[in-house]
């Protein structure tokens, strides 16, 4: 059977009615509205069993179906898990017990004794299959103490668990006064004294040390069931099946003269004093309080259910009281709960409650609604009414407007009429419309202290009456100051001066009297509500938050702005009051608002504080001469708040570590220790700290500073900060946080370290070190290296420099050289050829033809050298123009053949198939190689043939091949071939004359013209020089004008021997030429 159908099993054999006592009446302010938190919060069920509180502060809470942990903006659960052996044994949690080491103990329904551990993460079990000295699995009870726990089981007795971990179980013996009275223990607790009661199903015992005193309980026989043990202030309360009974440590019992009415059916469960006296009782019959001399009274619980049954009440060290309320959940009651009160809509009112408030000279206010006449509320919630005649008067008529003037004269505003009650109670109206009479329906209603009346109608204007009602001065809308007359809110200075606020700002009456005018220094915006504090501070309210204005040298300056940062809302205000400590109350549609000017706190009064309402009704508010502010809501409800209670005590606060835990695999996993390591690569960690503070738990604000990464301290949402990808590194991470009444915890320091990567590790580092030196050592010889190659590279640069220098000036001295030879060497050559064409002896003629030969050859050397300098010097100019292949190729062999015939050698010319017969080329240089070319093959061939063959690339283009059958060459005389001044060996020069330039001016002009020029040949095997030339093919034109040639061909003998593909005839005159394929 379990604890909690055992205890409510009282309500089951009772045929009574529910509401077995009285509940005496309760003034407004002693009507306790506890906030509920319920399954919909996150509490794991609406019955709850047990509730403690640790040394942090959290609230734990034992429920049917769980344990959860309350922090005021949530609730953290824990229940049984199959998988898991260190969760919870079962879901039904019967008792609950927070030890001085603030250990949580607790015991599930069949499952034995568990402890949570100090990371509030793993349980610990004691049951029977575990540990054999424990007598059941039933725990019904624990207490601890100097770190022995005690916990009494159903049918297995008391057992103690000492530090050792070592179970004593003591059960009852027949025969023994001294042993326990049953094995069935209910409830156990410690006295001041330090002294071990005992509560069982067979009485009260204590236990003495070694053993156990029964101790009879009150009244006759049979003895009572025991359901809880409470100690208090020197005194013990017995909670059992005929009563409460109170023990003092004396002895005697003093019990209450209400004790007798907490029995079963309505046996009380638990127990717990406030600090103003009074006692909360849990009973099988809801929830009571009850003070030493007042009967109790009954705590109105709107979600109660059949069983209404209270079982769990706890006082936290705030004095704040928590209660299980039955088919709810869990309660909360702030210890200030006295200075706030509402009552249910009072009287009449009509429509959507009470649309107009005003406080009354007795104290108090007055209310009036859409139906029924105004009634005055006083300070205990009680209604008086107006005289008959009054209410008859105004019965029906709809009030919007209400005030009431220093001698006691009400006057009522509606959309009809201007009222005046005396107080001799007569009655008098001014109609609407009428001369005298308001200028519309009546909004704002204002006395002076002298006992006028100002008046205001939104869109009419505003009139001043004299005490009597008599009209004394009227400012229409539209003229006066007043415009469009769009008035927000109306006060009286205590000069009897009007202001009013609206859509243009705010503007005062003029000296005059004659007009309003704007108020420049608070701007144009619209304003809500004003209200004054003394004659120089003003506070005004915009959508933008509060403003306070003080008046400096006949100027009002701003000096306060209270916005949305510091917790007032951007929203239109239905109200505004300055209480007597200069604090603006601010009503709205989103609740009450206070702010504080010593403390700069804002405090929140709204549903979380127990209110049936929070959206108050527009100009529905007032502040009595007493201190009291009245505030009607939509729902019809009137909220009441003494502004006169004294500011609540410091309190030092705790901030508690929740979480710290790292995102891995898509779920958060939590850390452990003091200064955990974070693994490498972690993307993200959160920090989630909570300030246990429960009245106000949405205005608590947390701040957090990661040292060396932030620059000063930064708001955390809700208590909770994720970063990011931090670096490796150590971290400490700096927390605090403020309650709603502006206490601030004392700083908390979390530390944690979030490993490097494997390659930055010591072991790495130590490698990475290593390499590092061994890449600076490469670095340094590489860099010596390169600065040595650097110093060659300058001397070569320099050389070279010096070279090109010497090269150029080379190619100057040879083009003057040139000029200064070929000039005497012309008139010679000249000179020769006049002498050969006389009359000459034999001997003069061999004489005149040497000269011209060695002149010729003289001439030709010239003009290679001043080629050669003219390439260097990049003044060689090509000019490509489209020419006949086949002519040039004809008077090459003109010119070239007649040289081998004279040798006794073949020469041969032709051109392959598929070869272009016109090109665009440079005829002139084209030749010039060709020449070069011939003249070396023919020189050095001493029998068998020299040849010159035309054809086409593949990819386009013309190749040139020379080729001849002489003594070849060797490797060595090919690597040096197309040197300047570069001969096949040393006798070639003796035997054969000429300096070597030919092949180095072709290879040259090859270049040039983008071509290449290369050598195949074989010591022995004759000699074959390649030239290929990009020469574009060009279509005949019609005039077929192209470049031949220089000059017309001359018959210079015949070709001999069989060439494989077409000759060409080196005299056109003998054969024609062969035609192209």
């Amino acid at each position: 059977m379990s604890r909690c159908a055992w205890m409510l099993s009282g309500l089951l054999l009772a045929c009574a009615p529910r509401a077995c006592m009285p509940a005496a009446h309760a003034s407004a302010f002693d009507a306790p509205a506890f906030r509920v938190a319920g399954v919909a919060d996150g509490l794991p069920s609406s019955n709850v069993n047990a509730i403690g509180q640790d040394r942090a502060g959290f609230v734990w809470i034992a429920t049917a179906d769980g344990l959860a942990r309350h922090d005021g903006a949530g609730f953290r659960v824990w229940r049984h898990d199959p998988a898991d052996p260190a969760s919870l044994p079962g879901n039904n949690i019967q008792a609950l017990h927070v030890d001085a080491q603030d250990r949580v103990w607790l015991a599930t329904e069949g499952g034995g004794l568990s402890v949570l551990d100090p990371q509030r993460r793993r349980f610990r079990h004691f049951d029977m299959a575990t540990h054999p000295a424990i007598g059941s699995n039933d725990t019904w009870a624990i207490a601890s103490r100097d770190g022995v726990l005690w916990f009494g089981t159903w049918g297995g007795g008391l057992h103690r668990l000492d530090r050792g971990g070592r179970i004593d179980r003591f059960m009852p013996v027949a025969g023994d006064a001294h042993s326990l009275p049953s094995a069935n223990v209910t409830a156990l607790a410690f006295d001041a004294r330090g002294r071990l009661w005992i509560g069982t199903t067979a009485g009260l015992a204590r236990w003495t040390g070694r053993g156990f005193e029964r101790v009879p309980l009150p009244g006759t026989a049979p003895v009572p069931v025991v359901y809880a043990l409470v100690a208090d202030e020197g005194a013990l309360w017995i909670a059992t099946a005929a009563g409460l009974h109170r023990r003092m440590d004396d002895g005697h019992w003093r019990d209450p003269p209400w004790a007798r009415r907490f029995a079963r059916p309505a046996a009380a469960l638990a127990l717990a004093r406030d600090r103003n006296g009074d006692w909360w009782i849990g009973s099988q019959d809801g929830l009571w309080r009850a003070g030493r001399d007042r009967d109790p009274l009954r705590v109105p619980l709107l979600q109660a259910t059949a069983t209404a049954a209270s079982a769990a009440v706890l006082l936290d060290r705030d004095g704040d009281l928590w209660a299980a309320l039955p088919g709810a959940g869990l309660g909360y009651l702030p210890a200030r709960w006295r200075e706030l009160g509402q009552l249910p809509t009072p009287g009449r009112a009509g429509g959507a409650g009470y649309r107009a408030v005003a406080p009354a000279r007795a104290g108090g206010a007055w209310l009036a609604g859409a139906l029924g006449p105004p009634l005055r509320l006083d300070r205990a919630g009680n209604v008086q009414s107006l005289p008959a005649s009054a209410r008859r008067r105004l019965q029906g008529e709809r009030v919007r407007a209400i005030a009431e003037s220093d001698d006691g004269t009400a006057w009522v505003g509606s959309r009809e009429r201007l009222w005046r009650i005396g107080t001799d109670g007569s009655v008098r109206a001014w109609q609407v419309g009428d001369r005298a009479g308001p200028p519309g329906p009546i909004d704002l209603l204002r006395t002076t202290a002298d006992g006028r009346l100002w008046l205001s109608s939104a869109g009419n204007g505003v009139q001043l009456r004299a005490p009597g009602g008599r009209l004394l001065h009227a400012w229409r809308a539209g003229g006066a100051g007043l415009d469009g007359a769009d008035v927000e809110a109306l006060a009286v200075a205590r000069d009897g001066g009007a202001w009013i606020a609206g859509a243009g700002g705010v503007s005062r009456l003029a000296p005059d009297g004659a007009a309003f005018v704007h108020v420049a220094e608070m701007g144009t915006a619209r304003v809500y509500a004003l209200a004054f504090d003394g004659d120089d501070v003003a506070w005004l309210s915009r959508p933008t938050g509060l403003e306070r204005y003080r008046r400096q040298a006949h100027r009002w300056v701003r000096t306060a702005l209270v916005g949305a940062r510091s917790g007032v809302p951007a929203v239109e205000a239905a109200g505004l009051v300055v209480d007597a400590r200069h604090r603006p109350w601010l009503a709205t549609a989103r609740g009450l608002y206070r702010w504080d000017p010593s403390t700069r706190q804002t405090r929140r009064i709204g549903v979380q504080d127990g209110l049936r309402s929070q959206e108050f009704v527009a100009r529905g508010m007032a502040l009595s001469r007493d201190g009291l502010l009245v505030a009607t809501t939509t729902a019809g409800t009137v909220v009441l708040a003494d502004t006169r209670a004294p500011p609540p005590a410091p309190v030092a606060r705790v901030l508690a570590l929740d979480e710290l835990s790292i995102r891995d695999s898509g779920h958060w996993r939590e850390l452990a220790g003091p200064a955990p390591r974070v693994p490498a690569g972690t993307r993200e960690l959160r920090v989630r700290v909570r300030l246990p503070a429960y009245a106000n738990p949405s205005a608590t604000r947390y701040e957090s500073w990661l040292q060396g990464e932030d620059r000063g301290w930064l708001a955390m949402d809700a208590g909770e900060r994720v970063f990011a990808s931090l670096p490796a590194g150590d971290y400490v991470l700096r927390l605090r946080a403020t309650d709603a009444d502006g206490n601030r915890s004392g700083e908390r320091l979390l530390r944690w370290r979030v490993l490097p990567p494997w390659w930055r590790t010591p072991m790495a580092l130590a490698g990475w070190t290593a390499l590092a030196w061994l890449a600076l050592s490469l670095v340094a010889v590489a860099a010596r290296s390169r600065l040595r190659a650097r110093r060659r590279m300058r001397w070569l640069e320099q050389g070279r420099t010096l070279a090109e220098q010497a090269s150029r000036a080379k190619s100057r001295f040879l083009a003057d050289l040139g000029h200064e030879v070929r000039t005497p060497m012309t008139g010679v050559l000249g000179m020769s050829d006049l002498l050969l064409d006389g009359s000459l002896a034999p001997a003069q003629r061999r004489q005149v033809e040497a000269i011209r030969s060695a002149g010729q050859h003289l001439l030709r050397l010239v003009d290679d050298a001043l080629d050669l300098a003219r390439i260097e010097a990049g003044r060689l100019v090509l000019d490509p123009r489209p020419l006949d292949l086949r002519a040039l190729l004809a008077e090459v062999a003109a010119l070239q053949a007649p040289l081998a015939h004279r040798r006794g050698l073949e020469f041969a010319a032709g051109i392959a198939p598929g070869t272009p017969a016109i090109v665009l080329g440079d005829a002139l240089r084209i030749k010039q190689v060709l020449f070069n070319l011939l003249a070396n093959a023919i020189k050095f061939t001493q029998q068998g043939e020299v040849g010159v063959l035309a054809e086409a690339l593949p990819g386009g283009g013309l190749r040139l091949t020379v080729h001849d059958t002489g003594p070849g060459l060797d490797a060595a005389q090919r690597a040096r071939l197309f040197g300047r001044f570069e001969q096949g060996d040393a006798g070639t020069t003796a035997q054969h004359g000429g300096f070597g330039l030919g092949l180095a001016i072709s290879r040259e002009l090859v270049l040039a013209m983008g071509g290449r020029i290369g050598v195949h040949a074989a010591a022995g095997g004759g000699t074959r020089f390649v030239v290929d030339l990009p020469l574009a093919a060009v279509q005949p034109r019609a005039d077929n004008s192209c470049t031949a040639s220089t000059s017309a061909p001359t018959c210079a003998g015949s070709m001999s021997g069989d060439m494989p593909w077409p000759r060409l005839n080196t005299c056109p005159s003998r054969e024609p030429p062969l035609p192209a394929a």
